[in-house]
């Protein structure tokens, strides 16, 4: 019985409807199937049919009474059907609105209370919708900083040789820019350094703010670095006088005629220069180092020949390769040209030849490749050395970092020499990448602009 009761119960649910108006369509015409048939054929004609021809009525009623059957069922099924899928597709429509409305909640309140700064940037630079890390970034409120250009505000650092150009031509082109280093101005005339990223939200050309913006505030960080770039200038600057005059009184007395040492005094005097040399390399890139990354170390740009510059560093390095029996490979493209600062190139390409030839193996082989591609050079070199360990490839380009692998090869290192190569790279508008297998060998490539950005 209670089988029966919930088998009735099943029937009154709303997606059991169809079911229980087919069921009771189908019990109406079964009560009054002799009345449909003899609407639909002539009982009287059929009175006088022969007995034979009786069957035959018979099944022409059952068939006119099935199909009104199936008919009605179709019927039926057709219309829960369509108010079954309506009731869920409203149902769907309904949910979907709800979490779109939710998830623009959600993003409302993450853009607003970031602790990153993000606004919209228009085609000609002009801040809008910025959120409340930008108004605490920029010290005012939401309408002043919507009166606000990206562009003008950027700081002193690069005004004049075309820095808002260089930004506003990037963001036009589509360019990436990801976490670039900035000098930015707020309302109050302060100097902010941040690392600026320019996404591009729509490309539809009638949307006016196509892009967002943010920006990482890294003014502490920058006047940390600052204050130990201020500490080895000064320290280098205090050592460099000394050592010199150290250098200049060892050369006298080595290269004296009228002094006479024994052979073992010589020695000694040998290797306080060769030590005091070492010094005096490291005291200098220290220099180098802090006046890149204080900024006071500006390019010179002129037309500068990859050809030429490869020729001489290889002859200046030339007893080095001799004396471990090295082979170099040389394939430069003559017309290959760049309009940058030299000595800024030709420390970045020494740096990369002297690591290939301390850390390749007695008679291994060192090549040399730079070609030109359609708007920049890229100068390779590639050596069959130790390579570097991938868990330590992250960390090569860092200050004072060193492979351990490098450090059983040689002593003499001071984990400065690929950090002022990629400093003074990228300080050039370049670019420089490595590939690297330990105990095969690695290769390094400098990717130049024909002309340099600032140029």
């Amino acid at each position: 019985m209670e089988s029966v009761d919930n088998f009735f119960a099943s029937l009154k649910k709303p997606d059991n409807m169809g079911l229980l108006v087919f069921l009771s369509c189908a019990l109406i015409i079964w009560i009054f199937s002799d009345t449909i048939a003899n609407f639909f054929l002539d009982s009287k004609a059929a009175t006088s049919l022969a007995p034979e021809n009786i069957y035959l009525y018979n099944r022409a009623s059952f068939a006119i009474n099935g199909l009104l059957i199936a008919l009605i069922g179709f019927v039926i099924d057709v219309t829960v059907t369509q108010r079954t899928i309506a009731g869920r597709a409203q149902s769907m429509a309904h949910d979907l609105t709800r979490d779109i409305a939710l998830s623009q909640a959600q993003f409302q309140t993450l853009y607003e209370n970031s602790p990153l700064p993000y606004f919209l940037l228009d085609e000609m630079g002009c801040i809008g919708r910025p959120n409340k890390a930008t108004l605490r970034f920029f010290g005012g409120t939401i309408e002043v900083c919507e009166q606000l250009n990206l562009y003008d505000m950027l700081g002193e650092q690069g005004k004049g040789v075309g820095a808002q150009s260089l930004l506003r031509e990037k963001i036009s082109r589509g360019f990436p820019i990801n976490r670039e280093e900035m000098q930015i101005r707020t309302i109050a005339g302060q100097l902010r350094w941040a690392l600026v990223s320019v996404h591009v939200l729509l490309n539809t050309p009638t949307i006016a703010s196509r892009h967002i913006v943010t920006l990482v505030d890294i003014t502490e960080e920058k006047e940390g670095e600052r204050a130990k770039s201020d500490f080895l200038l000064l320290a280098s600057h205090q050592l460099r006088t000394p050592m010199t005059t150290i250098k200049w009184y060892i050369d006298y007395l080595l290269h004296t005629p009228s002094i006479t040492f024994a052979p073992d005094v010589r020695e000694y005097l040998e290797e306080i220069d060769v030590g005091n040399q070492r010094m005096i390399d490291l005291v200098g890139t220290l220099l180098t180092v802090s006046q890149v990354e204080m900024g006071t170390l500006l390019p010179e740009y002129a037309p500068l020949s990859v050809v030429e510059l490869t020729n001489d560093l290889l002859r200046e390095l030339e007893p080095d390769i001799k004396k471990r029996n090295l082979k170099v490979v040389m394939t430069v493209d003559k017309e290959a040209v760049v309009t940058s600062d030299r000595n800024m190139v030709r420390i970045a390409v020494h740096n990369l030849l002297t690591n290939a030839i301390k850390y390749t193996k007695q008679g291994g082989v060192i090549t040399v490749v730079a070609e030109n591609s359609r708007a920049r050079c890229n100068i390779s070199v590639t050596d069959t050395g130790c390579g570097i360990a991938l868990e330590e490839q992250s960390k090569i380009f860092s200050r004072m970092f060193r492979a351990n692998n490098a450090r059983k090869m040689s002593t003499n290192g001071t984990g400065l020499g690929l950090h002022l190569t990629r400093s003074l790279v990228q300080k050039l508008g370049g670019t420089i990448s490595f590939n690297s297998e330990e105990n095969v060998g690695t290769t390094f490539t400098i990717t130049l602009p024909h002309v340099a950005p600032l140029a």
